[in-house]
């Protein structure tokens, strides 16, 4: 399978996902409770009634995304330059951001279940998933292309390859 075929399957899931959330009958209070004695101000309700309707679509949704982003990295590496350590790398990395998601979605689960939750630094354990976890994970991504711009992305041989094209098309230009 070519991996412009997994990029249209996550983009055909997320698409179908969408759909269903899309015609999914809206759950009681989503819009809120409105407060015992606030008048006009409304509480946020039962957060696992609120899920409810939809199940796991959010949860899949993002494994959608994640999957997604990996493809299009990899497939901004020309065909030539794409060797075993660039797919270890991917592999790696997309690991780690479901690993991350699913830890944070399994927390905000167990929550919803439970009420209870550990707290470290200060905030609930699937706050702490989302406010380290996910940007450090997606960072990962970026500090990868970062680092790796000269190696997979455009090599210098690319650019010079490039910058003689360009020159080749001016000079053809300025003679017409």
């Amino acid at each position: 399978m070519k991996i412009i075929h997994v990029a249209f399957a996550c983009l055909l899931a997320i698409a179908g996902i969408t759909v269903f959330i899309l015609l999914s009958e809206p759950p009681a209070g989503v819009t809120g409770i409105a407060h015992e004695t606030a008048a006009g101000m409304k509480l946020g309700g039962d957060g696992a009634a609120r899920l409810e309707p939809i199940g796991r679509a959010p949860f899949y949704f993002q494994i959608g995304v994640i999957c997604f982003a990996a493809s299009l990295l990899y497939m901004g590496v020309a065909e030539r330059r794409r060797d075993t350590a660039l797919k270890l790398s991917v592999l790696v990395m997309t690991g780690i951001a479901l690993f991350v998601w699913y830890m944070l979605y399994s927390g905000y689960e167990a929550y919803l279940a439970t009420g209870e939750t550990d707290v470290v630094f200060g905030f609930p354990v699937p706050t702490n998933w989302m406010f380290w976890g996910i940007w450090g994970s997606f960072a990962v991504f970026d500090l990868f292309y970062v680092v790796m711009f000269r190696r997979y992305f455009l090599p210098y041989e690319d650019e010079e390859a490039f910058a003689s094209l360009v020159a080749e098309l001016k000079a053809e230009e300025e003679r017409a």
